[in-house]
């Protein structure tokens, strides 16, 4: 038997829904008010704001005491627009987007992930992107991963070894979402910002490693696995006249001082240079 609501039942739900509104408005305030404090209370630098760790964590946790029928992607969608529009409270905030063909999706991809406040400037190549984030132009940028057959390895210039130079912080999006028949291949990214990337306890790092001569790919795992390095995903190569580079993906956090980069790099003549790129928290998944 179907159960019915009058109308004063109806008008007692709508005002506890307001009420509702009500305290999640005022909640929203208050953390803004929190996050100036938090602005004011670091010691001034030329950083960007952004804490991609951070909040990769939140995520983490939300996700995992999330219970009930509200779709979790919504509520991550819910929480990227609510750290998107706080971050810039801290320090002014831009966003670079290379979208070298028009619909495919990075612009979208950006505004999904940093919320609708803060501008965005587009552009047609990841080198641009590259650039308007080394030099201030944009406090981050968004480019397209990198494949075997890029005519433009925008990653090329993250292994200068110079300058305030941007890194990968952060993988596009954030949640994952399974595989469904029909369903477009999603658009990836990763996000760069002139900063380190992040220790979250579940990440993956990017190397890049410069060679002479060219190396096969079993080598080149042989040589990270000497070092204590495993689990190497070799996932772009560019081959000059005279060495060879190797970008590289490993499970987990690996830092600019940990030794087993001295060792990679000291062990064997055939390695000239080695250097981290960034890194990103794993995706969250559905």
């Amino acid at each position: 038997m179907m159960m019915t609501t009058d109308s004063a039942d109806l008008d007692r739900i709508r005002r506890d829904i307001d009420r509702i509104d009500d305290r999640l408005h005022d909640l929203l305030m208050e953390r803004a008010a929190l996050v100036e404090k938090v602005a004011q209370a670091k010691a001034p630098d030329v950083s960007v704001a952004l804490r991609p760790g951070r909040e990769a964590e939140i995520m983490r946790r939300l996700a995992g005491r999330h219970q009930g029928r509200f779709p979790l992607p919504a509520l991550i969608r819910i929480w990227r627009e609510i750290m998107g529009a706080l971050v810039g409270l801290q320090k002014p905030f831009s966003v670079a987007v290379c979208q070298p063909e028009r619909g495919d999706g990075y612009v979208e991809l950006a505004r999904d992930h940093f919320g609708v406040v803060w501008p965005k400037s587009v552009f047609s190549s990841p080198g641009q992107v590259v650039r308007a984030v080394a030099d201030g132009q944009a406090a981050v940028g968004v480019v397209q991963l990198p494949h075997e057959n890029d005519q433009e390895p925008w990653w090329l210039s993250l292994t200068a070894g110079s300058g305030n130079l941007p890194q990968v912080v952060t993988r596009l999006p954030v949640l994952a979402m399974p595989d469904v028949p029909g369903r477009p291949e999603p658009v990836e990214a990763f996000v760069i910002a002139c900063r380190p990337h992040d220790d979250t306890g579940a990440d993956r790092t990017l190397i890049a490693v410069e060679t002479s001569p060219d190396l096969s790919r079993d080598r080149l795992r042989a040589l990270f696995a000497t070092a204590g390095l495993d689990n190497v995903a070799v996932i772009a190569t560019h081959r000059a006249d005279d060495h060879s580079l190797y970008l590289c993906e490993l499970d987990g956090f690996v830092g600019t001082a940990d030794p087993r980069l001295t060792v990679l790099a000291g062990g064997k003549d055939v390695i000239r240079h080695v250097r981290i790129i960034g890194g990103y928290p794993l995706p969250l998944s559905v």
